[in-house]
C-alpha cells in the first residue's frame, strides 16, 4: 500500500520464523521412528534368536540414519531458502523505498491509471499541480472525478463537458500523445501520455511555463534578428530552421533552404572540406570562423560564422549566426591596397623621407630611432637604409649637427603645425653639399600624443640655380644677355623719378637695325641670332656708361644721361660701330642702324610719351634717311595724330561694315581656276581708298583685326556658298585671332550658318602664329583640320620661316612670299629660295602656290621649277566677285551690272 509516497512490509524476524516452522514439524514426526529403530537394534543384540535377521536390521538402521541425514539437510536447505527470500524482500523494500523517494522528488508530476481509468499511483507533485486532496490522490480515484475537480477549481477554460469528453476520449484511444494544459493561474503544464499493455497509462505533468516563455523569447530573437541565423542538423547538415534575415540576405526561400545543406552555401571547391569540418566538431565545441558564402544569384560574400551545438525539436543540431563582413573585408582589402599604394608612393616619391618613432621613446627626440627612409633619401645621401634604420640622431651625426636636428624635432613636437626649415646646407656622402628645405610634422593619436615624426626633404640646389637663372632671364634678354624690355621700363621709370627730383635731363635712343630682316631671311635664324649678339656686344662697348636694352627682334633702346649735346655724339658712335663689317660663319655681313631720340622732359614727362616720341622719330628717320639719327620734333606729332584719326575711321568702318571683299583667282600652272583669295578693301569718305598695307597694320596694332577677321571670314563663306562651282575660298587669319577667342569654334559656327562645305574653306596663316605659344597654335590648327577645312602656310620663306613648323603640322598648301617672286628674274638668292621651297613642298606632298606672279617670264620660270599653282596680276587681279561671275557660275543681275559700271 502506498501512503504518502511510502510502501510498508513485515519485519525480518517474522519472515525467519515462518521459514523455520516446516522444518521443526518434519523433525518431530521423525523422532518416534528413530527411537523404534534403536530399540529394535538393542533388542536383537540381546536376543540371539534374531541373529538370522542381522542384515535386515543393519539395512533398516542405515535407512534410518540416511533419512535422518536427509532430514537434517532438508532442514538447512529450507532455512537457507527462507533466508534468501527474506533478503529479496528486504531488497525489494529498499527499492520500493527508493522509488517512493524518487517519486517524491521528481520535478514533474506523475500519475498511473489502470484500464478502468482508476488511479493506481501518483506523487505529491501531481496532487499539488491540480490541487488534489489526500482522498482524491488515493488509488482507485476515477479520472473523471479528477477532471471534474479541475473544472470546479477553475482550471478548465472551455466547456466542462466538452473538456471532460475530449480528455476521456484521448486516453481511451490508447495512443501516446502530448498536450499542454493551461491552468487558472496562467501556468502551462506539458502532459506526456504513454499507454500500457493492460489498457492503463502513465503520464507526466511538467510545468513548462518558464520554458515556453524562454522558447518564445528565443524564437522572437531568432525570427526577428537582423542578423542571419539558422539551425542545422549536426549529422546530415540539413537546415532545420532559418530566420527572415537569412532569407533576405541569401535570396533563397525557406522551402529552398529546407532542401539544402549548409556546405552548399560555400564555394563549390570548398564544400566537401567544410562538410567534414562541421561533422568533426565536438558537441561542446563553440566554433567561429571566417570564410565565404555564395548567395542565390552567385554573389560571393565574406562572412564571420559563429555556431554552438544544441537540441532542436529532439534532434542534435547546431545554431549558427552569420555576420556579413563583406564591407569590412573590402575595407581591409582597400586598406591593404592603400597601404601598398602609400608604401609604393613613399618609396618612389622623388623627395627624401625620414620617419622616426617617438611614442616608445617617451618623446625624447634624442632617443628616437629612425624606422623608415625611402629610396630618394638613399640616393641623395649615398647611404643604404640599413645604415639609418634603428639608429638615433646622435648615432648618425656629429654633435653640432645632431643638436641642430634635435632642436628642430622638438619644435615640431610642440607645434600643431608642420615646421619648415628653409634652405640650409646638407652634407652628403656622394653628392657633396646640397641645399635642402626640410619640413617636419608630428603625427599624433586621438589623445594628441605624438607617435611619429615625419621629415620630408626637398633638394632645392638645382631649383635655386634655376631661380637665379630665371631671375636673370626675367631682366635680361636670353639671346644677347643684355637688359630686356622689362628692365628697360623699370630703369626708365627710375630715371624719370630721379630726374624729377634734381631737374636733370636724359635722352632715350630707339635703335632699329637696317636690313636685318633680309639678312635673317637669306642666311637663316642662326646667322640672324649671331648677328644680334655681335650688335649687342658692339653697342655695349660703344655706349660707355649708357644703359642698353634689347626691346625685341632687332630693336634696341638706350638711356643716356644728358640732353642732345651728350646723346648726339653717342648716337653717332653707335652708328659708326654698326657700320663696320661683321663676320659670321665665314660670311661678311654689312648692317647698319637708324636711331630716333626723345629728351626728358622736353619731349615727354612720362615713360609712355617718351617711348612713343622716340619711336615716332625712329619711323621718320627710317622713312627719310636710313642710318641716321633724328631727334623728336613736335611737328612729327601731326603724323601720329593722322594715324590715330585713320585708326578711328577704321574702327567705325568695321563697326558699320563699310569694308568690302575683293576676290583674286588662284589657278593651276595650266590656267584652271581652283579658287579665290578673299582680300579686304576700304574706301573712306575722308581718306579715300586706303591701301591694305596701311590699314591692316593699324588693325593689327589696335586689335580691330579680330572683328575684321570674323567679318571677312563670315562674308567670304557666305559668298562662296552661293557659287555653283565648288571652288575654294581662301581667307587670311591674323595671329591675334589665334591668341584671343576660340577660332575653331568660330569657324565651325560660321560653316553651319552659311552652309559652306568645310573642304571649300582654306585658312591662310603666317608663321608668326607659332612664335608666342607654339603648342597652343598647333592645338588650334589640329582642331581646325578636324573640322575638315584646309590650312595654308602663307608668306613662306620670309619672316620667321622654320622647317620645324612644317614638321609639326601637316599643311595643305605652301604659299611662296611675293618678295621672292618679284625678284625672281634678277636675284639668284630669290631663285634659290623659290626652288628650295618647291622641292621641299614636293618632298612633303604639299602643293606650292607662288604669290605675286605678274609677268609671263616669272610664270615660265615657276613652271620650269615645278610650281603647282599661281596667284597674281598675271592670272587675275583682286576684283568684286561679280567680275568673276562666269568663273564661279553665277548670273549678274542688271542692278549689279549698273553698280559695276558706275
Amino acid at each position: 500500500m502506498i501512503r504518502g509516497g511510502r510502501i510498508f512490509t513485515h519485519g525480518r524476524r517474522n519472515r525467519f520464523r515462518a521459514a523455520l516452522r516446516p522444518a521443526v514439524l518434519l523433525y518431530v514426526l521423525m523422532v518416534p521412528a528413530l527411537w523404534l529403530a534403536l530399540i529394535a537394534t538393542v533388542d536383537l543384540a540381546e536376543r540371539d534368536i534374531f541373529a538370522p535377521y542381522s542384515r535386515l536390521r543393519f539395512m533398516f538402521f542405515a535407512a534410518a540414519c540416511t533419512l535422518t541425514i536427509l532430514l537434517i539437510i532438508g532442514f538447512f536447505v529450507s532455512i537457507r531458502h527462507r533466508i534468501r527470500l527474506a533478503e529479496r524482500e528486504t531488497l525489494l523494500g529498499k527499492q520500493k523505498l527508493h522509488l517512493d523517494s524518487a517519486l517524491a522528488n521528481m520535478p514533474e508530476g506523475l500519475c498511473m491509471f489502470d484500464g478502468d481509468q482508476r488511479l493506481i499511483v501518483c506523487n505529491q507533485q501531481y496532487a499539488d499541480l491540480y490541487g488534489l486532496s489526500k482522498e482524491q490522490a488515493q488509488p482507485g480515484t476515477l479520472l473523471r472525478s479528477i477532471l471534474e475537480h479541475q473544472n470546479t477549481i477553475g482550471n478548465v477554460s472551455e466547456d466542462p463537458d466538452r473538456f471532460i469528453a475530449r480528455r476521456l476520449s484521448a486516453v481511451s484511444a490508447g495512443k501516446a500523445y502530448q498536450h499542454i494544459n493551461k491552468l487558472r493561474d496562467g501556468r502551462l503544464i506539458l502532459v506526456t501520455h504513454r499507454p500500457m499493455d493492460d489498457g492503463g497509462w502513465v503520464a507526466t505533468h511538467k510545468d513548462v511555463t518558464d520554458q515556453v516563455s524562454r522558447e518564445e523569447s528565443i524564437r522572437l530573437l531568432f525570427e526577428g534578428s537582423p542578423v542571419p541565423m539558422w539551425v542545422s542538423d549536426r549529422e546530415s547538415l540539413r537546415f532545420l530552421a532559418v530566420n527572415d534575415a537569412a532569407v533576405a540576405r541569401y535570396g533563397y526561400s525557406r522551402e529552398q533552404f529546407m532542401s539544402m545543406t549548409v556546405p552548399e552555401l560555400r564555394p563549390e571547391a570548398d564544400r566537401e572540406r567544410f562538410g567534414n569540418f562541421l561533422r568533426s566538431l565536438e558537441l561542446s565545441q563553440f566554433t567561429e570562423n571566417i570564410g565565404q558564402h555564395v548567395t542565390r544569384d552567385g554573389t560571393s560574400i565574406d562572412v564571420s560564422v559563429s555556431s554552438r551545438a544544441l537540441t532542436y525539436a529532439g534532434r542534435n543540431a547546431r545554431l549558427t549566426v552569420i555576420h556579413d563582413i563583406s564591407k569590412s573585408k573590402q575595407a581591409e582589402r582597400e586598406l591593404r591596397h592603400t597601404q601598398k599604394f602609400l608604401d609604393a608612393i613613399i618609396e618612389h616619391v622623388p623627395a627624401p623621407i625620414l620617419v622616426k618613432e617617438v611614442a616608445c621613446a617617451n618623446a625624447d627626440v634624442a632617443q628616437c630611432r629612425y624606422t623608415l627612409v625611402n629610396r630618394s633619401f638613399e640616393e641623395l645621401f649615398g647611404v643604404s637604409r640599413e645604415e639609418i634604420v634603428g639608429k638615433t640622431v646622435t648615432d648618425l651625426y656629429p654633435k653640432e649637427r645632431a643638436d641642430f636636428i634635435i632642436a628642430e624635432n622638438n619644435e615640431a613636437l610642440r607645434s600643431p603645425n608642420p615646421i619648415t626649415l628653409s634652405d640650409h646646407e646638407v652634407h652628403t656622402a656622394t653628392n657633396g653639399v646640397r641645399i635642402c628645405t626640410a619640413t617636419t610634422v608630428a603625427v599624433r593619436d586621438d589623445a594628441q600624443s605624438p607617435q611619429i615624426l615625419v621629415t620630408v626633404l626637398q633638394d632645392v640646389t638645382e631649383r635655386n640655380r634655376t631661380e637665379q637663372r630665371i631671375a636673370r632671364m626675367a631682366h635680361h634678354d636670353h639671346l644677347t644677355n643684355i637688359a630686356n624690355r622689362k628692365t628697360f621700363n623699370d630703369t626708365l621709370e627710375a630715371a624719370i623719378k630721379r630726374a624729377m627730383g634734381c631737374g636733370d635731363q636724359f635722352t632715350i635712343l630707339s635703335l632699329d637695325l637696317d636690313g636685318f630682316k633680309e639678312t635673317n631671311d637669306t642666311y637663316g635664324h642662326l646667322v640672324g641670332d649671331a648677328l644680334l649678339c655681335e650688335v649687342s656686344r658692339r653697342l655695349l662697348h660703344a655706349a660707355d656708361d649708357a644703359f642698353v636694352a634689347r626691346i625685341g627682334g632687332d630693336e634696341f633702346a638706350l638711356i643716356v644721361d644728358g640732353g642732345s649735346q651728350i646723346a648726339a655724339p653717342l648716337a653717332d658712335r653707335l652708328l659708326g660701330a654698326l657700320r663696320e663689317e661683321i663676320r659670321i660663319e665665314g660670311r661678311r655681313i654689312k648692317t647698319g642702324a637708324t636711331i630716333g631720340a626723345a629728351i626728358y622732359p622736353n619731349h615727354g614727362s612720362d615713360a609712355k610719351t617718351l617711348i612713343s616720341n622716340a619711336d615716332v622719330a625712329l619711323y621718320r628717320a627710317k622713312a627719310e634717311v636710313r642710318g641716321s639719327v633724328l631727334f623728336f620734333d613736335p611737328r612729327m606729332g601731326e603724323e601720329v595724330r593722322e594715324r590715330r584719326a585713320l585708326q578711328d575711321a577704321l574702327r567705325s568702318a568695321v563697326e558699320c561694315q563699310q569694308l568690302r571683299l575683293h576676290y583674286q583667282p588662284q589657278r593651276t600652272m595650266s590656267g584652271e581656276v581652283i579658287g579665290f583669295e578673299a582680300l579686304a578693301r576700304w574706301r573712306d569718305r575722308h581718306h579715300g581708298s586706303v591701301s591694305p598695307a596701311v590699314f591692316i597694320p593699324i588693325a593689327e596694332e589696335s586689335g580691330l583685326i579680330i572683328a575684321m577677321g570674323e567679318w571677312a571670314l563670315r562674308e567670304a563663306c557666305r559668298e562662296a556658298a552661293s557659287w555653283r562651282r565648288p571652288l575654294t575660298v581662301a581667307v587670311n587669319v591674323s595671329p591675334l585671332q589665334f591668341r584671343y577667342g576660340d577660332l575653331p569654334n568660330l569657324v565651325h559656327s560660321i560653316l553651319l550658318d552659311t552652309g559652306l562645305a568645310p573642304a571649300r574653306l582654306e585658312l591662310e596663316i603666317t608663321e608668326s602664329v607659332f612664335i608666342d605659344d607654339f603648342s597652343r597654335a598647333i592645338s588650334i590648327l589640329s582642331r581646325l583640320k578636324a573640322l575638315g577645312v584646309l590650312v595654308a602656310l602663307d608668306d613662306f620663306g620670309s619672316g620667321y620661316s622654320s622647317l620645324s613648323y612644317l614638321h609639326s603640322f601637316a599643311f595643305d598648301k605652301i604659299k611662296i612670299d611675293r618678295t621672292f617672286v618679284l625678284d625672281l628674274e634678277h636675284n639668284q638668292h630669290s631663285m634659290a629660295i623659290v626652288r628650295a621651297v618647291i622641292d621641299l613642298g614636293h618632298s612633303l606632298n604639299i602643293p606650292v602656290l607662288a604669290e605675286g606672279v605678274e609677268t609671263a617670264a616669272q610664270h615660265a620660270m615657276l613652271l620650269d621649277r615645278g610650281c603647282d599653282e599661281v596667284q597674281g596680276y598675271l592670272v587675275g587681279r583682286p576684283m568684286p566677285i561679280d567680275d568673276y561671275a562666269e568663273l564661279v557660275g553665277t548670273e549678274i543681275t542688271p542692278a549689279a551690272r549698273t553698280l559695276i559700271a558706275s
